[in-house]
């Protein structure tokens, strides 16, 4: 998703809070406190592409790759309580590719992979650390706070036929593909099985929120948050197993499912032989060629900044801390 989608989530929030009166606030939800927001963010995967890092999970992402994204959100916190419950849709995009990997066997295996997801999810956050006190005529808030929930996710894993493919210029000719044309990959069954497009998934994460109220009792609060999604897929990019028999695909699906070719090994003395990365005639299937771990799930994870402001008045009172002067919103944001 451009940045252009993004701003324009943004430009739909400010719409929407404009047009909430005072009556409608009212009647939302006596005794809670309600918030409604947009947020952008950058988005990466680790999963069977990657590169080959020492420092886990990080080193191993392909940082030049993140996606930017975009979503809308809703909070609602009961007045006095500290749990948030948070409602969020995302639109989250994360892309991988083996000829930009540092390790040697990815590089010749040449499989890249992009997938657009949509995510519905509902979490709890808890404040670890809160302060506050007061600037001018302006009350802020700022929260450390742990968050963590469930997700459904739509997930559709695409790829494009290598410009350097053998067949390349016959699968154009008969109309298979075009110039820059995305594939869906779940269609193709690259490795000979079906999987679901909707997934779940666990967002795990903190946050740090400023909320600044200017004394109309209903603060903007401005967030910065990491998430990390743990799930139960091997499949957001497509690789899981083994390769398959081709023989069973389309010749698309043929293309897509070993894209290892003369012209992109890589300029070493001795390059991993192109027949460990095709299905083996002869071979028993447990016995193919592995096209990626089995053994490891995909993740996925977002860096994020929202902005959102409370719909509902809050009442204000004396923050107790004495390096802290002033009142206070109780939506401890």
């Amino acid at each position: 998703m451009g940045l252009s989608r993004s701003i324009f989530f943004i430009g739909l929030f400010l719409a929407l809070s404009a047009c909430m009166d005072a009556r409608a606030q009212g009647k939302l939800a006596q005794g809670w406190n309600i918030e409604l927001g947009a947020s952008a963010h950058v988005a990466a995967y680790v999963g069977d592409i990657g590169h080959k890092g020492s420092y886990g999970v990080f080193s191993d992402t392909q940082w030049n790759l993140v996606q930017m994204g975009g979503g809308l959100s809703a909070r609602a916190e009961q007045s006095g309580k500290r749990i948030g419950i948070n409602f969020d849709v995302r639109r989250i995009r994360i892309q991988g590719a083996d000829s930009m990997s540092n390790k040697v066997v990815a590089f010749v295996r040449n499989l890249h992979f992009k997938n657009e997801m949509t995510e519905w999810a509902l979490s709890a956050d808890y404040p670890l650390l809160r302060l506050g006190g007061q600037w001018g005529g302006f009350t802020m808030m700022h929260s450390l706070r742990a968050n963590a929930g469930l997700a459904l996710v739509h997930h559709a894993p695409m790829a494009q036929v290598d410009r350097d493919n053998t067949c390349y210029d016959l699968l154009i000719e008969m109309g298979y593909t075009s110039p820059g044309e995305w594939h869906d990959l779940r269609s193709m069954r690259t490795e000979g099985d079906a999987y679901a497009e909707y997934i779940a998934t666990v967002p795990l994460g903190l946050s740090w929120t400023m909320s600044i109220d200017n004394g109309s009792g209903r603060p903007w609060h401005f967030t910065l948050n990491g998430l990390w999604r743990w799930t139960w897929t091997d499949r957001l990019d497509d690789i899981h197993d083994l390769y398959a028999n081709p023989w069973e695909m389309t010749p698309l699906g043929l293309a897509l499912t070993t894209q290892s070719n003369p012209d992109d090994l890589p300029p070493c003395a001795e390059p991993p032989s192109l027949s460990t990365f095709q299905f083996q005639q002869g071979l028993d299937i447990e016995r193919q060629p592995v096209r990626g771990n089995a053994e490891t799930r995909d993740m996925y994870f977002t860096i994020g900044f929202k902005v959102a402001r409370s719909l509902t008045p809050s009442r204000t009172e004396t923050f107790h801390k004495k390096r802290f002067r002033g009142p206070r919103v109780v939506n401890k944001r």
